[in-house]
């Protein structure tokens, strides 16, 4: 049976950690192949602790905790998640549950045939329809600017939900240089150099998440991202990659 790894990388999330964890051990029920790990990237609120405290009650022995002091970025937790994960295919998810766990099977299906696959939100018109006109623009412009800059051709490259085949998992990761907003855009430029398939599923964001306060910042964050795709393409001159 292929045994699945999927990391939630967490920072702050005590206040919907709890419900995320409950809707996990729910899945897991009927999914004994499948393997969950949360990744803490150094929370400085109740995050760890109710994590902690829920797994031991719960006795899961499907979920796992893996926990650091000082906050890293989403891109290193998951990359500390990965040399962790022992499954076939290891995939991540965001932690808010943005993207339902019903995802993670079109994920799989779909690592039958490619070696990484990426959840888009623009395959579909209704799935950004109430999403923050802030985050939806920001997230535009880092399309716009990652295929331009980095020469790639896909629709979404920072939806919270992507899955790869372990050997590419491995290798990506081992390479991977940044750790913050723009990682999503690092993994998926080496796995088109490296040669790997890409594929893409269709990311539905959850109505909640719609209304959720976006912390977007639009003109400092497409200031960032371009700075960090610009590095991208240094790294890759410089041999950085190699």
């Amino acid at each position: 049976m292929t045994t699945i790894s999927v990391i939630l990388p967490v920072y702050n999330e005590s206040e919907c950690i709890e419900k995320t964890l409950y809707s996990v051990f729910d899945y897991l029920k009927t999914r004994p192949n499948y393997y969950f790990l949360f990744v803490n990237d150094g929370s400085t609120d109740e995050t760890k602790q109710i994590l902690e405290s829920k797994i031991l009650e719960l006795k899961a022995s499907h979920i796992q905790l893996i926990s650091y002091e000082n906050r890293q970025g989403k891109g290193y937790a998951v990359s500390k998640g990965v040399e962790y994960a022992n499954g076939d295919y290891i995939c991540f998810i965001d932690s808010d549950l943005a993207y339902s766990l019903e995802h993670l099977e079109e994920l799989v299906e779909k690592l039958n045939i490619f070696d990484v696959v990426i959840g888009c939100r623009n395959m579909h018109p209704d799935s950004l329809q109430r999403v923050k006109f802030s985050r939806m623009v920001a997230g535009k412009v880092f399309n716009i600017l990652s295929n331009k800059i980095l020469n790639l051709k896909y629709r979404d490259m920072q939806a919270g939900l992507k899955g790869f085949k372990n050997h590419a998992a491995k290798e990506l990761f081992k390479k991977q240089e940044l750790t913050g907003f723009s990682f999503d855009a690092e993994l998926i430029y080496l796995a088109n150099k490296l040669g790997y398939t890409i594929g893409e599923i269709l990311a539905k964001v959850s109505e909640k998440h719609q209304y959720k306060f976006s912390k977007v910042k639009l003109i400092k964050d497409s200031f960032r991202m371009l700075l960090d795709l610009l590095k991208i393409r240094f790294y890759d001159w410089t041999g950085r990659y190699e």
